[in-house]
């Protein structure tokens, strides 16, 4: 089978959705299928990454969805494009939607491959349903051209029926991990600067308003009048909103806040391996929970904020603890409980690993396959 994944935004900018597509990609070809993506981003070199990239557009960076992404303006004509879409001869063409009408609505109205498109986003405000309504109404063809639909969460399903109507059906299969890398990592002993007596709290993420780290920090200042001098808060990730951070972390007199910034994917797994308990802290926007998946690999108990994303995955791990979002309180006192039960922690972080196991990339590579396989069978009747 030859599959296509078209991705309206670059693939040189770290996200959940490269982070999906990717594995796909890679478990795919190690299955023996003949994989390419269509994407964006021809201004960057794409020679530079292990996957087969065909670019279709400049992309112009813009924001949504609570963070930063980018639009493809695609130049190419329809005659071009089918010409291309001809020689490649996908057999399924795999669409991340939301996708714009500059690049993926005109691969998909150009294309004989079978459709199947995954719904990632998670929108909580009215007013953004509403104005993507009315894109759906005013562009109704660039949305037509789908056979099977997926939704990579419930919390993206409901986002999904509330856009394009409940009259489509969509089949909710998670996104994966890269498992190996973090179970190797859970073995390996703690790193030496975290080895000690403190209690280490770890979170991870771009500093942003969506993200709600303002809330943690506030959390954790609530946290050293209980427990001073023995935590400490590892925070990984940089963004727009770091130096306002770092200056409400001053004003809270908070001590042992160590701001890592952006940490590799390869030193990722160790460091957060070397920690006690995880906290999520995002307000809204999060359709899954990539990072809580990750947390439970590793063996960590995971307190978050019950975001509609996070708490579709904490429902299925019971345990771990998802508290309000924007509620410093209720967050101290979750990670309080924790704090006061190393045998708890133990315990339920000996679960997360198990159960992280249904995140592998072959468990969701083979379900996802099988929705190829099934879609495929009723598009060619």
């Amino acid at each position: 089978m030859k599959i296509g994944f078209v991705f309206d935004d670059h693939m040189h900018r770290i996200g959940g959705i490269q982070v999906y597509i990717r594995g796909l990609y890679h478990y795919f070809e190690s299955l023996g299928h003949e994989v390419v993506i269509f994407a964006g981003g021809s201004q960057f070199d794409n020679a530079k990454l292990a996957e087969r990239i065909i670019p279709l557009g400049v992309s112009l960076p813009t924001y949504g969805s609570g963070s930063n992404t980018s639009l493809p303006i695609c130049l190419e004509s329809n005659r071009r494009l089918r010409e291309l879409l001809e020689a490649e001869n996908c057999d399924i063409l795999h669409i991340q939607t939301l996708h714009s009408p500059t690049m993926g609505g005109r691969i998909l109205a150009n294309s004989k491959a079978c459709h199947i498109s995954t719904f990632h986003n998670r929108v909580d405000e009215p007013w953004k349903l509403q104005a993507l309504r009315m894109v759906k109404y005013i562009l109704p063809d660039f949305f037509r051209h789908v056979h099977g639909r997926i939704a990579g969460s419930q919390a993206a399903k409901e986002t999904a029926q509330a856009i394009f109507g409940k009259q489509d059906e969509y089949t909710v299969i998670a996104s994966g991990i890269n498992l190996e890398r973090f179970e190797d990592a859970a073995n390996l002993p703690r790193l030496h600067q975290y080895d000690d007596d403190k209690i280490t709290l770890f979170t991870l993420g771009r500093l942003e308003q969506r993200k709600g780290v303002e809330y943690l920090l506030r959390a954790y200042a609530l946290l050293q009048k209980d427990y001073p001098n023995q935590l400490r808060l590892v925070i990984a990730g940089d963004g727009p909103l770091r130096e306002e951070l770092q200056t409400l972390a001053k004003q809270l007199n908070l001590s042992n806040v160590e701001w890592l910034g952006y940490v590799t994917d390869l030193a990722l797994p160790h460091l957060m391996a070397s920690a006690d308990i995880f906290c999520a802290p995002a307000i809204g926007q999060e359709s899954f929970g990539y990072v809580i998946v990750e947390a439970m690999a590793l063996g960590l108990p995971v307190v978050a904020a019950a975001n509609a994303g996070y708490a579709g995955v904490l429902v299925n791990h019971p345990g771990n603890l998802a508290v309000p979002p924007r509620d410093p309180r209720a967050m101290a006192g979750a990670i309080a409980s924790f704090i006061a039960s190393p045998a708890a922690r133990k315990k339920i972080g000996q679960a997360n690993r198990q159960q992280a196991k249904n995140y592998s990339w072959q468990v969701i590579g083979d379900q996802i396959m099988e929705f190829y396989k099934k879609t495929l069978a009723q598009t060619v009747q």
